[in-house]
């Protein structure tokens, strides 16, 4: 498929097969989000529920689907993920703005990011914000997410 490289691909089919129990070539449609989510993909149930037609309740653990099918339905679930925006990051950081003055305290930033959502290890936090932190222990949220963004 043309919207996946073949490294893509390769990972997509073993994580495929390890939910394909009977090796036939085909998982039941009601493990469709499991794999998707596998992959590093986060959907909703409704966003599964779509790109599987909206299958009646009954059918999500007696219909299956094959590898050939599965890869359309992850290339729509991975074209609607929206990468959020600058703006959207900026906002969710300014919550942690107390004083209003642009900075974020990295002690509560670090705790954040380690502890809510998709929880990251401390080496993972303390590479991402190495570099950032003020003489009082502040972080510009601004400069920050323009740094993480631009790579």
């Amino acid at each position: 498929m043309a919207d996946f490289s073949d490294d893509r691909i390769q990972e997509c089919q073993e994580a495929f097969e390890l939910f394909d129990k009977a090796a036939n070539g085909k998982v039941f449609i009601n493990q469709v989000g499991d794999i998707i989510r596998s992959l590093g993909r986060n959907p909703t149930n409704a966003d599964i529920l779509k790109v599987l037609g909206n299958p009646k309740k009954e059918d999500l653990a007696t219909k299956d689907v094959s590898f050939s099918e599965f890869l359309p339905m992850l290339a729509q679930i991975e074209r609607q993920t929206e990468r959020g925006s600058y703006e959207d990051f900026v906002e969710g950081l300014r919550v942690f703005d107390k004083e209003n003055n642009g900075t974020v305290m990295g002690a509560e930033l670090r705790h954040v990011l380690s502890t809510l959502g998709e929880k990251m290890s401390e080496e993972e936090v303390e590479s991402l914000l190495q570099g950032q932190e003020d003489a009082n222990g502040c972080i510009n949220y601004e400069a920050f997410v323009k740094q993480i963004l631009n790579g």
